[in-house]
């Protein structure tokens, strides 16, 4: 299956997933599916780079790197989750990365148009649609149970407030923190 059908199929999958019906053969949820999913990760965050570069000037390549290492590190965060998650609770790990993956991408999508719209304030409810997300991905796909689920959204979003939290403080030298 080439790369644009699966992200069809995903968004089709996704809309399945966000109203509570089955959606495992929607998604490719093997190693190459996984590969599919965040190979658009990564498009959507090139393309948000090249759009806000249209809209403000290009800001160089040394900005850009620590772009795409940022948001590789949310992803990576997320995965990691997963990852213990799946080791804890015997759940599908790959299978639950690929939605996951596809969710942060949607997500990141949105986010740019609702910063210039509405304001960053409003950015922080794409974290609440996020753990939303990903909620249905560990009932949907993970087959877990509801506390367990709400747990394990909760235990993401955490982790990625955590990590830009880190972030910022990294990059900026703990300047403006306390």
């Amino acid at each position: 299956m080439n790369a644009f059908g699966e992200l069809w199929r995903a968004v089709i999958g996704w809309l399945d997933l966000l109203t509570g019906r089955p959606a495992e053969e929607k998604f490719n949820l093997g190693p190459t599916g996984l590969v599919n999913s965040t190979g658009f990760y990564f498009a959507v965050v090139l393309l948000l780079i090249a759009v806000e570069s249209s809209l403000s000037g290009f800001p160089g390549w040394t900005p850009v790197i620590l772009s795409l290492i940022v948001n590789a590190t949310r992803l990576m965060t997320v995965w990691l989750m997963i990852w213990i998650s799946a080791r804890v609770l015997a759940a599908p790990a790959i299978a639950m990365a690929v939605p996951s993956t596809y969710a942060m991408a949607f997500i990141l999508a949105v986010s740019l148009p609702l910063a210039y719209l509405a304001g960053s304030n409003l950015l922080v409810s794409t974290l609440g649609v996020l753990g939303f997300m990903l909620f249905r991905v560990a009932r949907g796909i993970g087959k877990l149970r509801i506390g367990i689920s709400i747990a394990f959204a909760i235990l993401c979003i955490v982790a990625l407030v955590a990590v830009r939290v880190g972030l910022y403080m990294l990059t900026t030298g703990g300047q403006g923190i306390g």
